[in-house]
């Protein structure tokens, strides 16, 4: 298999769903912004006092990276201040908390009127907020021109995956325009190109999303050969209720863990300090790296930027319902950090057209 295979990683449209022979619809997907509504569940609320200011923000079909910079440019804050817990869409209406030093707030009236951006609260906090300081997002989808005739066998595909959860695939945005971000992760690794011609920035999108391709298709690979569901000796198990994570070294035990819900069995991110599988685990996640020609050797050139980690296989969308809409078909339910909407939506949507450019 050849290091270019990897760019089938990128392609969804291979990928297995858990609902295959499920009803699905034809739907336009953010055809209006207000048909794609998203809001952060944070990891904590403001406590009221400390040294930044959280800024509760609602932006309007522009993208994460344009929101810090319109804040930057009216409120004359370096962008490297501001700190957000992750990357909403573009084409959408989101909320989230946002962080400025607090003693900018007076600057805070720059911002009236700036397009796309709304300040909806704010409250003092003790620290800078990080990336990654979320639970996850809330999610209101229209399914925009939807035919209502199988809503009855939709909501049953949407109860069967709350109760096991879908394939926690990397979606499409991960890979940048026209796959230019894998392109560009393959070319590093290969040699083909140079660090210096990437800031860190690009560096860290363009070998996530190398991880990204190798996670999808290690996750296909796994239910083609029957293991999606199947726990294997040394498999990497994290706790549902914590994250924590561990080896499956009973056999019996861990099976029963898993499905009662307890435990899910995670995938590779691969880097050359993630926490590796054991046993036989071990060996079927290193020959199937080697299987690309790669090691975890191979990712130490790019240091702290492919350190590696875990991933879920699979997730369980919470609160999930899909109700008829006066445009179609509304759906609503919440995901944990890193999930992706649009992955969920292709359980249910054949044609989601038309679909404009997200982040």
């Amino acid at each position: 298999m050849s290091i270019d295979s990897l760019l089938g990683g990128a392609d969804l449209d291979s990928m297995p769903s858990v609902c295959p022979n499920g009803p699905k619809v034809k739907a336009g997907i953010k055809v209006e912004p207000e048909d794609f509504i998203v809001e952060e569940i944070p990891a904590y609320e403001p406590s009221g006092e400390g040294e930044h200011l959280y800024l509760w923000v609602q932006k309007r079909d522009i993208s994460g990276s344009e929101l810090i910079k319109r804040i930057s440019n009216s409120m004359g804050i370096p962008h490297q201040e501001i700190g957000t817990a992750g990357t909403k869409d573009r084409r959408a209406v989101t909320r989230q908390w946002i962080s400025i030093p607090g003693n900018k707030e007076s600057r805070i009236g720059y911002l009236a009127g700036t397009q796309g951006i709304e300040i909806l609260a704010a409250k003092r906090h003790g620290n800078k907020l990080r990336t990654g300081h979320l639970w996850g997002n809330r999610f209101q989808i229209l399914l925009r021109d939807a035919a209502l005739d199988q809503l009855e066998e939709l909501k049953a595909s949407a109860k069967t995956l709350g109760e096991v959860g879908f394939f926690n695939l990397f979606g499409t945005q991960r890979f940048g325009r026209d796959v230019d971000n894998l392109h560009s992760g393959l070319a590093l690794l290969t040699g083909e190109s140079k660090r210096p011609r990437l800031n860190r920035f690009q560096h860290r999108m363009v070998i996530s999303s190398l991880q990204s391709a190798l996670f999808n298709l290690y996750l296909q690979k796994r239910v083609v050969e029957g293991l999606e569901q199947a726990v294997m000796l040394g498999d990497v198990m994290a706790k549902v209720e914590t994250g924590g994570l561990f080896h499956a070294l009973e056999l019996e035990v861990e099976q029963a863990r898993f499905e009662k819900g307890e435990t899910c069995i995670t995938g590779p991110m691969y880097g050359h300090r993630m926490k590796t599988a054991l046993e036989k685990a071990a060996i079927f996640e290193s020959d199937f790296l080697q299987s690309f020609g790669l090691t975890l050797e191979a990712f130490k050139v790019f240091g702290q930027l492919a350190d590696g980690s875990r991933r879920p296989l699979r997730v369980k969308p919470l609160n999930l319902t899909m109700e008829p809409h006066e445009n179609g078909i509304q759906l609503s339910f919440a995901l944990p950090k890193g999930s992706y909407a649009t992955v969920l939506l292709r359980e249910f949507v054949n044609d989601q057209n038309p679909t404009p450019e997200q982040e």
